[in-house]
């Protein structure tokens, strides 16, 4: 790997699904209808990271952070999330809000704290990953983004 790699839109196909299933993330409303924009890096022909993205003006989910197994201590998630963030900012999302079960740690070093789920956006508490996939014990982190320019 010479350059770092490009992000790209990424369609939510069976590439990306196998890709989230192998990483343990929840993918039932994943579909050609979702909400969610999906970003990925491709390295030798195959998506080997991405993140997701539902976008409800002016607050946003993050969803799907996901780098292949052989790919992780390289920078990937980092730079995807990094890429969300901005492109999130950009398109009128302030504050942006995850569920993980494993990750909490890793987002919280970004600049992720814990919120209460009471204390969700409606917007929030209307997706599927919120309302129904991911499970009550999960953590709720929420950031404020920086404001675009």
């Amino acid at each position: 790997m010479n350059a770092a790699p490009d992000i790209a839109a990424q369609p939510p196909d069976d590439e990306l699904i196998a890709l989230l299933v192998a990483c343990g993330l929840p993918v039932d409303d994943i579909g050609p209808a979702s909400p969610a924009e999906f970003f990925a890096i491709r390295e030798e022909g195959a998506v080997v990271a991405v993140v997701g993205l539902e976008r409800y003006p002016p607050v946003g989910l993050l969803r799907s952070l996901a780098v292949a197994p052989t790919w992780r201590g390289r920078g990937l998630a980092a730079r995807l999330l990094a890429f969300a963030e901005s492109f999130a900012g950009a398109h009128g999302v302030a504050s942006l809000f995850l569920l993980t079960t494993t990750a909490g740690a890793y987002f919280a070093g970004k600049g992720y704290a814990p919120a209460l789920r009471s204390e969700a956006p409606p917007a929030i508490q209307a997706t599927s990953q919120f309302s129904a996939l991911c499970p009550a014990s999960s953590a709720f982190l929420g950031k404020t983004l920086a404001a675009a320019k």
